[in-house]
């Protein structure tokens, strides 16, 4: 059976920021290689001098890291956890990494067909395999307000959240997003999120589906919102065709 996959995502500056004038401290990231398909989304940490630099940073050292730990069949997760730290680490000197600290959320669609999910810090790292919804990094009590994690001011890899989905034969939809958005979601509303993220969105193209999600984080529903936002959407599903973009 051939696999179609493709990806989208969007990042806005957040009402405060724009009052403070200053710049958007999310970022995003999406590739494709011989790894697979990726989307990446980080949260610069806004009390942090050098926020939006680590953000940025953290967005292509896990694209790095993921091409490296992908080479060798079997390596743990915990080795990737290890390498995205390492390489950010190294992209951001000589900066000290508590001042560009971020969180950095990952999801990646391997070539045999099984997915790796999570990350560390705050935010939503969720996904949709038929009707069954995984969440990695989102909405349990646990995973909010108790503790600061993230790249630059967490202890290993043992603060990473990340896990493997097998390949299935059944559409298979990841969406990750930063606590601008994930903090506003109500529980029991995040598996109709990813239904919208899949009906509104698959039939577009891909400039319309950036401008649409665009138009969407702008006009945020929820009331007095402060955050930056950043979504992303990584989907494989079964096709008669080849692979679209």
């Amino acid at each position: 059976m051939l696999r179609s996959t493709y990806s989208f995502g969007a990042s806005v500056v957040g009402p405060l920021h724009q009052r403070e004038q200053r710049p958007n401290e999310d970022a995003w990231l999406r590739s494709a290689g011989s790894y697979g398909s990726l989307v990446v989304v980080c949260d610069g940490m806004g009390s942090r001098p050098e926020a939006r630099r680590g953000a940025k940073a953290a967005c292509l050292a896990a694209r790095e890291a993921v091409s490296r730990w992908s080479r060798v069949q079997g390596a743990p997760l915990s080795y990737l956890a290890h390498l995205v730290e390492l390489l950010w680490r190294l992209r951001i000197y000589p900066v000290d990494p508590g001042d560009a600290a971020t969180t950095c959320l990952l999801a990646l669609a391997c070539p045999d067909g099984a997915w790796v999910l999570g990350g560390v810090g705050d935010g939503l790292a969720i996904a949709k395999t038929g009707s069954n919804l995984t969440i990695v990094v989102g909405q349990r009590g646990e995973d909010f307000g108790n503790e600061t994690l993230g790249l630059g001011v967490s202890k290993g890899s043992g603060s990473w959240k990340l896990v493997t989905l097998p390949a299935s034969v059944e559409d298979r939809v990841a969406v990750l997003a930063t606590d601008g958005i994930a903090d506003d979601l109500v529980p029991e509303k995040i598996n109709d999120f990813c239904d919208w993220l899949v009906v509104d969105f698959q039939n577009l193209k891909p400039a319309d589906r950036w401008r649409q999600l665009m138009m969407e984080l702008k006009d945020w529903p929820t009331p007095n919102h402060l955050d930056d936002k950043t979504l992303a959407v990584l989907r494989t599903t079964a096709t008669s065709q080849g692979p679209s973009s």
